[in-house]
């Protein structure tokens, strides 16, 4: 007996060296661009167990870069009550309902705030219901309705401002209808990516982890300057007629303040930038009842309300811009003011990535292992790490402003849709060209990549 047991402990000790390759490797091991990507999640706090967020490296990598839809096939629902799952003859999956009323909820990971458009592919009779709650919340942010076709038709439900964070959406199917695909289309919005994109096989480098990691922790304005900035005044602002305004002196600020009355104020300001590089717009001024900046009628920030401060200078947005003019359009909640604007054209070739993250406390080590000017090196994983923590420590100290957008007093914000865009059978599609944008195309869905079986 005793034999068999040592035989047994042996074997045992044989089965653990064997593991170690896999699980428990203490020698140094390439991190990948699909657990870098994880990483980064789980930093932002988006990394929810068991919702299926991160269970394909393609789904994690559309979270953080932004583009394209995210398009959830209908079957694959996270929770579903009273429905069933059938294929159809030309061998599409689709959801429909067992009960008067079936559920299906499909779970949505926001790294980058802005406006989001969701659209359903569903054919029926009964009008469908959709609504979208932030996750451990009962009350949704947004409620939409939509009437389908009797032919299956991608259907524009509305779009809705949602914040970084955790979601859920949900569809309510009446018996007789079917669903195909839920889909949210993501608005203009600054990837959290490498450059030349994520990739499900690349080994990341100190480069790819110093860029990602100043993009997640929102401190692209750290970046040094490249250029003497260019500054506005807020009285260089064109006020929509509409929108009343009190005059500096009558608020008792100085000489050149924007400030919104009591029903807010909307303006904007056309910029012509001599150089096409990286900028950062910032705003000095007071946010009593919030700040909506709109770039070039695609790209929104928000500056949630704050009461009772002195005016002060805020990072609104960075990004990329072309030589040429631009548009900022601000809406002003009551009792806002804008001062003063800056755009600043920043450095940032992958070296000013890696000195400014070292700056400010995470130090990667050189970019070129070898100090001759070559490509940067695989990033270690104890470093991975470090700048994982370093995203979670930034995001503490200035957590990112989660308010929604900013509605002006009056304004009637609709929630009943039902507007075909392929032109099927049904209500009329919208012509190209009319509406507020032309209509999405349906989405190109891409093949799922097999996620890394390594999670941080």
């Amino acid at each position: 007996m005793r034999r068999s047991w040592k035989s047994l402990g042996g074997m045992a000790v044989v089965a653990s060296v064997a593991l170690l390759p896999l699980y428990g490797d203490a020698r140094p091991s390439p991190v990948s661009h699909p657990e870098w990507a994880r990483m980064v999640l789980r930093a932002l706090d988006l990394l929810e167990p068991g919702v299926g967020v991160a269970d394909q490296a393609s789904q994690v990598f559309s979270t953080l870069s932004g583009k394209g839809s995210r398009a959830f096939r209908a079957d694959l629902y996270a929770k579903g009550t009273g429905v069933d799952v059938f294929t159809d003859d030309d061998g599409t999956r689709r959801v429909r309902a067992t009960e008067p009323v079936g559920a299906v909820v499909y779970p949505l990971a926001v790294a980058r705030g802005g406006d989001y458009r969701m659209r359903l592919r569903l054919a029926g009779q009964g009008e469908t219901e959709a609504e979208v709650k932030a996750v451990g919340k009962e009350t949704p942010i947004q409620s939409f309705r939509v009437v389908p076709a009797a032919a299956p038709a991608w259907l524009d439900a509305g779009s809705t401002h949602l914040d970084p964070g955790a979601y859920n959406a949900a569809v309510l199917i009446p018996r007789g209808n079917v669903l195909e695909f839920v889909e949210f289309a993501p608005p203009c919005v600054s990837p959290i990516e490498p450059r030349g994109g994520w990739r499900a096989t690349a080994v990341a480098t100190t480069d790819d982890v110093a860029l990602t990691a100043l993009q997640a922790a929102d401190l692209e304005s750290e970046l040094p300057p490249a250029a003497m900035p260019l500054e506005w005044r807020g009285a260089d602002m064109r006020v929509e007629e509409s929108s009343p305004v009190l005059t500096p002196a009558a608020a008792g600020l100085e000489e050149g303040t924007l400030r919104a009355g009591t029903r807010g104020a909307k303006a904007v300001l056309v910029a012509n930038l001599p150089e096409a590089g990286f900028h950062t717009l910032s705003v000095f001024g007071t946010t009593a009842g919030g700040q909506s900046w709109l770039a070039d009628a695609c790209r929104k920030a928000v500056l949630c309300p704050a009461q009772d401060e002195a005016p002060r200078w805020r990072v609104v947005l960075s990004g990329d811009f072309a030589a040429g003019p631009h548009s900022f359009t601000v809406t002003l909640g009551p009792g806002s003011t804008v001062g003063r604007l800056r755009l600043e054209r920043k450095k940032d070739a992958p070296a000013d990535y890696v000195a400014t993250v070292r700056r400010l406390g995470l130090d990667l080590g050189p970019p070129d292992p070898l100090g001759a000017g070559g490509p940067a090196g695989p990033v270690t994983r104890e470093k991975a790490v470090e700048a994982r923590k370093f995203i979670e420590r930034r995001r503490a100290l200035a957590p990112l402003e989660s308010c929604g957008d900013v509605i002006l007093p009056g304004t009637l914000v609709a929630s009943v849709q039902g507007v075909t865009l392929d032109g099927s059978t049904g209500v009329p599609a919208l012509p190209p060209g009319t509406g507020q944008g032309n209509p999405l195309n349906p989405p190109v869905i891409p093949p799922q990549e097999i996620a890394s079986p390594v999670l941080p």
